[in-house]
């Protein structure tokens, strides 16, 4: 079971800088030059702590001429990354757990595996235990399937 962690959703963890270094303009507009756009992308998530989207759409200013963003955007405030686990929360108790690793990757960008991580924190911060058959639980449902099957068969 991976470790459940309350500090996978944006708010919760402190971003690394308010901004990027002075360097990193640079450094970002040379990638684009020599076509690294990707690489450029995850220079400015590492250096800000900005979200997949946020860091895209920065980049994307810097290659039409414009100037990277002098203050990171209303997305890492306290009321959205409350809202973000109030949305996702509801999600959860509907039963909707797809939907909502769905929903929290759409709103920040992440990973699959990140997603999952964060929607089960919302659950076990609520105190719900993630629905997990485990090997006991698999093989109670062949043997029943089993039995079913050979009452059909016989």
């Amino acid at each position: 079971m991976p470790q459940v962690r309350a500090d996978l959703f944006p708010a919760d963890v402190a971003r690394k800088a308010d901004v990027a270094s002075p360097g990193t303009e640079g450094d970002i507009l040379s990638m684009l030059e020599q076509g690294r756009k990707i690489d450029a992308i995850r220079m400015y998530r590492e250096q800000t702590g900005a979200g997949l989207r946020e860091a895209k759409d920065a980049v994307e200013a810097l290659e039409r001429g414009g100037k990277l963003p002098k203050s990171p955007q209303a997305a890492g405030s306290a009321g959205v990354r409350a809202d973000l686990k109030a949305d996702v929360w509801a999600l959860v108790q509907d039963g909707q757990k797809i939907q909502a690793i769905k929903f929290y990757r759409e709103r920040t960008g992440c990973g699959l595996k990140q997603a999952k991580d964060a929607v089960e924190a919302v659950a076990h911060e609520h105190g719900v235990a993630p629905n997990t058959a485990g090997c006991f639980g698999m093989l109670l449902f062949w043997l029943a399937l089993s039995g079913v099957l050979l009452g059909l068969i016989g």
